[in-house]
């Protein structure tokens, strides 16, 4: 039985080693900016980008329509790997910052074309299948980085070496995704004013829910990413060694969940109601469990992270599935709001701690976290509960049901 590499599966591959690229960087973007600003004002870089990608995503139709997605991908990457190069070669404040919020920001972008590609050549029968895979194959990248990125900066030079690999990684990524989506045909991506996006999501309190607990899970991961480094490191005392162990085993939930969540999803085994009432109590009790351990035990740690990321990949992949089994690629406006939610959490997360920090401690940030998450109870019995009740995904400002390129309209499931 011969294996056929498909253009799904090689997606899959550069989406690898494009997860690879942000993932080596993702955990020590924190600390390497900390050494040009002072380590409580590290967030609002994070949240200058975000309000780039916002503003981006906001507009992504139109510039879909414009531009195509092949040739917006690639702008991405060109910026991408400049900022890099920027990165790399300044020691100016102000230049590695910038350079840090364009390479931050593209990242994201670039997340949402691929989303597009997956799309149009996923078969949307198996929605659950290929969004599991995806997944599964993005978080293997995010798995292995964090020893990679502790290797490379206890061995071979630090946080520059990081990003050299990281250049190489997207330069390769880049090179593969021209060949391998030559064919590849824009359809017509709907232009839809903003506030009648809002207003459509407003009456369909399903995808409204989906959106705001895709929301919560980003919010939980921007709190996490920018301020668990900096307080295992500063504020614990663990060295990077211990960090990079601890980091690997907190996102193996990521790789070993992804694919029979949604397995069981396609097979209809159990509700995506009840596994996101467990994703949020695990995820809840854990992040809240943080703020009261002081103790420098890599193996505690490591439990109580991998405990968390538990329960964020069941949500993960279970919001996703639910998102993409509504949608299909034309409807850039409603994909764009959804990405959406991961520039605006790294918008108001930082902003959040940084108000926090004038009244509080810096280990408390984990509780109110978990209080945060405690919104995700409000919003997941706004999902459809059982099939007949969701309604069947219509854009929002045309009559006809969207098809697919075998003209099948898309199911709720």
């Amino acid at each position: 039985m011969s294996f056929k590499l498909t253009k799904l599966k090689k997606l899959y591959i550069f989406s690898f080693v494009f997860s690879l690229h942000i993932a080596l960087s993702a955990y020590i973007n924190s600390t390497f900016l900390a050494q040009y600003i002072n380590e409580n004002y590290v967030g609002l870089i994070y949240s200058i980008s975000s309000l780039m990608i916002l503003v981006m995503l906001l507009r992504s139709s139109r510039i879909l329509r414009h531009f195509g997605n092949k040739k917006m991908i690639m702008v991405f990457l060109i910026i991408n790997m400049a900022s890099l190069v920027a990165m790399v070669l300044s020691s100016n404040p102000i230049i590695v910052a910038t350079a840090f919020v364009l390479f931050n920001g593209t990242n994201t972008l670039s997340l949402f074309c691929i989303d597009i590609f997956i799309e149009h050549y996923g078969d949307p029968k198996t929605i659950g299948k290929t969004r599991g895979t995806y997944l599964t194959i993005e978080n293997i990248a995010w798995m292995l980085a964090p020893l990679i990125a502790v290797f490379l900066i206890t061995e071979e030079g630090g946080y520059k070496t990081i990003y050299i690999i990281a250049f190489m990684m997207v330069a390769i990524m880049a090179a593969g995704l021209i060949i391998s989506v030559r064919t590849f045909r824009d359809k017509t991506y709907e232009m839809t004013p903003l506030f009648e996006t809002f207003k459509y999501l407003r009456t369909k309190r399903n995808m409204f829910a989906v959106v705001a607990i895709n929301f919560l899970l980003q919010f939980f991961f921007a709190w996490m990413v920018v301020y668990t480094p900096i307080h295992l490191h500063e504020h614990i005392g663990l060295d990077w060694g211990s960090i990079g162990i601890i980091f690997t085993v907190m996102l193996a939930p990521f790789v070993f969940l992804g694919f029979p969540i949604g397995h069981i999803i396609d097979r209809k085994k159990i509700r995506k109601r009840s596994l996101l009432y467990i994703g949020f109590g695990v995820t809840i009790l854990s992040t809240v469990l943080i703020s009261f351990i002081s103790t420098p035990n890599v193996v505690l740690w490591a439990v109580v992270l991998f405990v968390t990321r538990i329960g964020a990949s069941i949500i993960q992949t279970t919001s996703d599935i639910y998102f993409f089994s509504h949608t299909q690629e034309e409807d850039a406006n409603l994909l764009g709001i959804f990405r959406n939610m991961n520039p605006a959490a790294y918008i108001i997360s930082p902003i959040l701690a940084t108000l926090f920090f004038l009244v509080f401690p810096f280990k408390y940030l984990f509780l109110a976290l978990g209080v945060i998450l405690l919104f995700g109870f409000y919003f997941i019995p706004r999902l459809a509960k059982k099939k007949k009740e969701a309604d069947r995904f219509q854009a929002p400002f045309s009559e006809p049901l969207l098809t697919n390129e075998n003209n099948i309209p898309h199911q709720n499931k």
